[in-house]
């Protein structure tokens, strides 16, 4: 009965519980792996913009800013808000770069909202699963009076199967939303201390 412990072998064994988890496991998969490729991304954008952003202002004032952040990227985006309200003063520099950068941080947390509910929801489809395999396991038995354990084998490896893959699902999942979760955090305070340092810089020139 548990000769063949292969991959498909255990997703017959499983049931459809075990199909579904499956897929929530490939979809988790494939968000964290696009996470990490934009949480880059965006992390390289701003370490390697805001130096020269800074140094443009410092030594060209506020028209060489003006001209680097014509280039395409987060951090462009944020001070390009703030260079566009300088005539407004200091107050609108700073809420027009604190707006942009809640949409930046927005665009961070896309998806991470399908990590949350894949952790969340997997342990409960794998119970689910046991709950339909023990059921199959008394159905047997019954069905079979006086029958041996091999009998009910098959409704307790898919209660068994079911539960284990929902654990194997849900806490990567976990592990990546808190992960994540932490790196908005920790990025927003990058842009947030560098934004207010810009504006700094910005109307020191006057």
């Amino acid at each position: 009965m548990f000769d063949n412990l292969g991959f498909m072998a255990l997703l017959q064994k499983g049931g459809i519980t075990v199909v579904v988890l499956a897929c929530f496991s490939i979809l988790s998969a494939g968000v964290m792996m696009e996470r990490l490729w934009t949480f880059s991304k965006f992390k390289k954008a701003l370490r390697t913009f805001l130096p020269g952003a800074k140094k443009a202002l410092k030594h060209g004032g506020r028209e060489a800013a003006s001209a680097i952040c014509e280039v395409e990227g987060p951090a462009a985006r944020i001070f390009r808000e703030g260079l566009s309200k300088y005539k407004e003063g200091k107050t609108a520099v700073g809420e027009a770069m604190e707006l942009a950068a809640r949409q930046e941080i927005l665009s961070l947390e896309k998806y991470l909202g399908i990590l949350g509910t894949i952790g969340s929801t997997a342990p409960f489809v794998g119970l689910f699963g046991t709950v339909l395999g023990i059921i199959r396991a008394f159905h047997d038995l019954a069905a079979a009076e006086g029958a041996g354990p091999s009998v009910v084998a098959d409704g307790i490896a898919e209660a068994l199967i079911a539960t284990a893959m929902g654990l194997f699902v849900a806490v990567p999942a976990v592990i990546a939303y808190n992960y994540f979760t932490r790196k908005v955090n920790s990025l927003s305070l990058d842009i947030e201390t560098s934004a207010a340092e810009f504006a700094d810089l910005l109307f020191e020139e006057k």
